[in-house]
């Protein structure tokens, strides 16, 4: 696979193809095994585990980072009074805005921490519920530490904040499971390639631990449901108080 600098660029190229239908929704963020659409189960049961952890209730006002083509965040807008969700990639927000708009969800495209940062100025609302969704690998510790920061800058210590799909790298086995794949993951750490085929940072439970008590923030991780995945993991983070 070609080497790219930035997530922009890789995004500029991955599965960007026109999208008229739901199966395209599917497939232009990787939703897919074999690449048919994942199960319906298996996806009602992806947003179901959401809905449960960040324990979503109508009056909570919810923010998407990474967001995509709001193929799961439309599942969340009869849960919630409010969402507002964001995006870097140009594409993924015009399908989202075609395709899965609902009175009570805007989409804004631009990086999440610029988005969280200027937030407070342009909606005048305070969120208490907060998602990123599978996205957690394009970011580092550093860049986390500078999410959470801002998150706590618009809430205070009254938030709670769901990460799901981090790559746990204490079972990289699961995932890199032939000769191959392992050979490949292994040139990509040689030559310093961070966007690794599209998966990204693999992280360590204890990295999310670490970050948040250096923010005084409760932190729970644990492993995804394995109907899911066998190779990732989920974080829960809340203000103290």
């Amino acid at each position: 696979m070609q080497q790219y600098e930035t997530w922009e660029e890789f995004y500029k190229v991955y599965r960007n193809k026109a999208v008229e239908n739901e199966t395209d929704l599917y497939f232009q963020v990787g939703k897919t095994i074999n690449k048919k659409p994942i199960e319906k189960e298996i996806f009602d049961l992806i947003n179901e585990n959401i809905i449960k952890d960040l324990d979503l209730q109508p009056t909570d006002i919810l923010v998407e980072l990474c967001c995509g083509n709001g193929l799961c965040t439309y599942e969340f807008k009869d849960k919630v009074q409010q969402i507002m969700a964001t995006d870097f990639a140009a594409h993924l927000i015009e399908a989202a805005n075609k395709f899965k708009l609902a009175p009570n969800i805007t989409y804004t495209l631009g990086s999440a921490l610029d988005f969280l940062n200027e937030f407070t100025s342009k909606w005048g609302v305070v969120p208490n519920k907060y998602l990123m969704n599978h996205s957690i690998p394009h970011f580092t510790p550093a860049d986390l530490t500078d999410i959470l920061k801002a998150i706590i800058g618009i809430s205070g210590n009254k938030f709670t904040f769901l990460i799901t799909g981090a790559p746990n790298v204490e079972k990289l086995g699961n995932f890199y499971n032939t000769e191959e794949r392992w050979q490949k993951y292994k040139d990509n750490l040689a030559t310093g390639n961070f966007i690794n085929d599209g998966m990204g940072r693999w992280w360590n439970g204890a990295e999310f631990v670490e970050v948040c008590e250096a923010l005084n923030l409760d932190c729970k991780v644990y492993d995804q449901d394995p109907r899911e995945s066998n190779y990732r993991i989920d974080i829960l983070i809340s203000g103290r108080g």
